[in-house]
């Protein structure tokens, strides 16, 4: 196979992983299991794959302090509140509108570059920021009266937490390999988990069976396959084109929302959705560097 093309399968692959998450939840919830419960499993369980496969690739597991306490941050406050909220907002929202509500986060990863890092804000930005916002307005002007608020605010809380994660990550994690990140991510993610989930009194494994499939897809399919094939496939494409081709992730949840879920949008949510994909796209073809072309 064509080294791009395997590029391109191994992205679209982890996009499609990415994308059976709110799928996945939605049974799992079915089943009694709480979020704080599904996120402690879902991240103990992959940062023991993770750890395991490290060591069978012989690569270096043990980091210094200065390592760690970045990694720490990273996952028992950032990922783990990204991924609370996300998870949360599919109690209230549908799969299709909690995965277009998170993909606003390139407009606010480049609203943020403006504000903290005085990074200036092209004609392009603007216009991918009309177009988001935009797309929300069609998105939950058509669903007035019929949306419930509380998904939406998760969903929108997720993206902007999403957002400072990335800012956050590009600038300390530059030392350790993407596995050993990975892995070391989502065991402070367990360890953040089940600290809030003790005290929230929100951990229980008195769950049905029904919530044990979904939650070791959850782990299989949408953490440890999704996370090792899109660092395979962004080795091959750079961060630039992997990301633009990650976006399909927003519509492969959409098609699987109503293949399985028979959850359909509207017409005017279609388009409204549309518009969000579009100015997430425009924003991070935007970013790429000279030595990056698309």
């Amino acid at each position: 196979m064509n080294c791009f093309y395997k590029g391109v399968f191994l992205i679209l692959l982890s996009a499609l992983g990415f994308s059976f998450l709110p799928i996945f939840a939605t049974y799992a919830y079915s089943g009694g299991i709480s979020v704080s419960t599904l996120l402690f499993i879902r991240f103990l369980a992959s940062s023991l794959l993770f750890f395991s496969y490290a060591y069978k690739k012989s690569e270096k597991i043990k980091l210094d302090k200065g390592s760690l306490l970045p990694l720490f941050l990273l996952g028992a406050i950032g990922y783990n509140l990204q991924s609370r909220f996300y998870l949360s907002s599919l109690k209230y929202v549908t799969p299709s509108l909690a995965a277009l509500f998170l993909y606003t986060y390139p407009v606010t990863v480049s609203l943020l570059s403006y504000l903290f890092e005085k990074e200036k804000i092209t004609k392009k930005s603007f216009l991918s920021m009309g177009l988001s916002f935009l797309g929300l307005f069609l998105i939950l002007g058509h669903s007035a009266g019929t949306i419930n608020m509380k998904g939406v605010l998760f969903a929108l809380s997720a993206s902007l937490v999403y957002s400072i994660y990335i800012i956050t990550s590009n600038r300390i994690v530059k030392i350790t390999s993407p596995l050993i990140t990975s892995a070391y991510i989502a065991l402070f993610s367990a360890f953040g988990t089940f600290i809030i989930g003790i005290f929230s009194r929100d951990i229980s494994f008195a769950f049905s069976s029904k919530s044990v499939l979904p939650v070791a897809g959850i782990v299989l399919v949408s953490t440890v396959l999704a996370m090792l094939t899109f660092f395979a496939g962004m080795e091959i494409l750079g961060p630039t084109k992997s990301s633009v081709i990650s976006l399909m992730e927003a519509v492969f949840t959409v098609i699987l929302s109503s293949v399985i879920l028979h959850d359909y949008l509207t017409f005017v949510q279609l388009i409204g959705g549309i518009a969000v994909l579009s100015g997430a796209y425009i924003i991070i073809r935007s970013k790429a560097s000279p030595s990056e072309p698309l």
